[in-house]
């Protein structure tokens, strides 16, 4: 998704703005700029560039601007393809207004024909520039909110936007529907941006605007208005984690650092949730717990990454209740009408809480009457303040954009959730005990110290790296609490370092898969020996020996007859099936980095990609 950040106080203007930018690179883009209103009033400066903040940077040392008021930009390219004319900010037709904008105007056609008949003329491509016009076209008496505000009510869809005007000196406008952003509190300056991140060297103090609402930001002061015109009171949060967390710390990439932070994330969760021997959720108020307890169907939503967790979460489910539960990838669910009600519990598993799909079928669920739960890492985020009870994983920033510790952080609170939810239902499967559960409660206890272990099989990943980085191909086998991380490595490896890679369940081997196995193909089986299909998983690495395929496999420390059948083996420490998906993500995500560092990807940045999906 697109990231934006505005400032308006004392400092220089222009190296906030790009110290913002540079903070929200993480999130994918094609081009960047910043639009400046020159000290004293007399004109906007707009600089604008294709590909890296670099070069940007570099166009920037041609020019000495002294600016206390600014926007600026990182686009990920909807509308036009990616160019210096299709870049933000943009301009009106007066040149008096500058725009920056993330999301889609859908009806952005019929408008621009609409002031085309008007004599207006257009620069690009984009749908942002017509929001920019149509606010020039409102602009005529010189109020930049009211012209903002009509503009808003002709157009359709899902979007933010950040506004500044040549003859309002000190004074940005924003307004946000569904797309998010939020406001950095300062002294004697006040900023916004789509991410804290982007805040982080100036603030810790913010506010998050809600789903159509304005802001009107000026260095003295923050006003933030309803669509009805009506000021709203709202109270500022301040954000736990400082810009610390949001650097490498030493590391060459985010991605490493965030997979070796994964000890201390789970670590952190199992702290915050598990008080002598018991599980508590203190978001969960008293009467959500009266609805969990009625529930008779449990549905994970989610989109990516996320779904392979909900997916993990499925299988978890009906291990310890009589529940029927199902895995949906949001954009399936939302236009599928689905039928739930409120019977029914919804789970939005979401790192950001604001990826548009989750948050349409969020919506979708609440109209039906279905109860909703957020699993989420952004405090604050849409989804976690719509949903009726929230569980944030506490992850901390995820800079790189292909997901490491949030997976394991979401898979590690779906697995206590689904063990305190099994001691409150009366549905809770007859031969899931609670001293089954205590005992299975003590082994989530351990993982952090067993995820640090996995951690020590590095060295051996990057050796399997190098003699593998040159394929193109790979097949990713699992079965059942696996079969996601069958899923989930794949992805990791399609994201980070372009090669074909697929998932599959096991069992589904010789229905078609089994056609791509020979002596090039590299095939990485996840063979825990926890598993109650170890030995069919077994069987189906003979059959790829058979067939002289390369074999990596993720097996528990030990196991000699997996070792007699691979060419390479990734050893992860004993656990429950339930609990083994968060040991053997860990060496698929190494796996998948050094793949990439091998093949000289943009690990932390891969092509096309955006953190957060906020379009559709």
């Amino acid at each position: 998704m697109c990231g934006i950040v505005g400032y308006t106080g004392h400092r220089n203007a222009v190296p906030v703005l790009m110290e913002g930018l540079g903070r929200l690179e993480y999130r994918g883009y094609d081009s960047a700029g910043i639009a400046c209103l020159n000290h004293g009033g007399k004109h906007l400066f707009v600089v604008k560039e294709k590909g890296k903040l670099s070069r940007l940077r570099e166009e920037l040392k041609r020019h000495a601007v002294s600016a206390k008021i600014g926007i600026g930009h990182t686009r990920w390219a909807t509308h036009g393809e990616p160019s210096r004319f299709n870049a933000h900010p943009h301009l009106d037709f007066t040149h008096r207004i500058a725009i920056v904008h993330n999301g889609i105007i859908e009806n952005y056609a019929s408008l621009k024909e609409k002031l085309i008949r008007k004599g207006i003329r257009f620069a690009s491509q984009t749908d942002t520039e017509v929001a920019g016009n149509l606010i020039g076209h409102f602009y005529g008496k010189g109020n930049l909110l009211e012209a903002v505000r009509k503009a808003v009510k002709e157009l359709r869809g899902y979007f933010a936007f950040v506004v500044i005007a040549q003859d309002e000196p000190d004074k940005i406008v924003a307004f946000k529907r569904s797309n998010p952003l939020v406001i950095g509190l300062g002294k004697g300056e006040n900023f916004v941006a789509s991410d804290v991140t982007a805040l982080l060297p100036y603030t810790r103090r913010v506010i998050y605007l809600e789903d159509e609402e304005y802001a009107e930001i000026t260095p003295a002061q923050v006003r933030i208005f309803s669509s009805s015109g009506k000021l709203v009171k709202r109270t500022s949060v301040t954000v736990r984690w400082d810009v610390s967390k949001a650097q490498k710390g030493g590391y060459p990439h985010f991605m490493l650092k965030e997979i070796n932070e994964q000890p201390a994330v789970v670590k952190s969760i199992l702290a915050s949730h598990v008080k002598n021997k018991r599980i508590h959720f203190d978001t969960l108020d008293r009467k959500l717990t009266k609805r969990l307890k009625q529930i008779r169907k449990v549905h994970f939503v989610s989109c990516g990454t996320a779904y392979h967790a909900g997916l993990v979460g499925n299988y978890m489910m009906g291990e310890c209740l009589d529940l029927p539960a199902e895995a949906t990838v949001s954009s399936e669910f939302r236009y599928e009408d689905p039928s739930v009600d409120k019977r029914d519990l919804v789970v939005l598993v979401t790192q950001s809480g604001e990826t548009a799909d989750t948050l349409a079928a969020l919506r979708e669920a609440k109209a039906k009457g279905a109860l909703t739960l957020a699993i989420v890492n952004v405090v604050g985020s849409t989804v976690a303040r719509e949903a009726d009870g929230v569980i944030y994983t506490h992850a901390g920033p995820e800079i790189g954009v292909a997901s490491t510790k949030a997976y394991l952080a979401q898979l590690t609170v779906i697995a206590l959730f689904t063990l305190y939810l099994a001691g409150i239902h009366p549905c809770r499967k007859k031969q899931f005990s609670l001293l089954k559960m205590k005992s299975r409660l003590q082994e989530m206890l351990r993982l952090p110290s067993q995820i640090k272990e996995t951690l020590h099989q590095e060295a051996a990943v990057v050796r399997c790296a190098k003699t593998l980085y040159g394929k193109k191909n790979f097949l990713y086998l699992g079965r059942g609490y696996n079969f996601p991380n069958a899923l989930e490595g794949a992805l990791k490896l399609k994201e980070i370092t372009y090669a074909h890679a697929h998932g599959y369940p096991a069992g589904e081997m010789k229905h078609g898969p089994i056609a791509l196995v020979d002596n090039r193909q590299p095939v990485i089986c996840i063979c825990p020996e926890s598993s109650k299909t170890y030995e069919k998983m077994l069987s189906n690495i003979e059959e790829i020996k058979a067939r002289r395929g390369i074999i990596i496999t993720l097996a528990t420390q030990g196991d000699k007859q997996v070792a007699k059948l691979s060419n390479q083996v990734f050893s992860v420490p004993n656990t429950s099936e339930m609990f083994s998906p968060i040991l053997t993500a860990v060496p698929l995500q190494l796996f998948a980095y050094h793949v990439a560092v091998l093949n000289n990807r943009d690990v932390d940045q891969p092509r096309n990609l955006a953190k957060s999906v906020t379009v559709e």
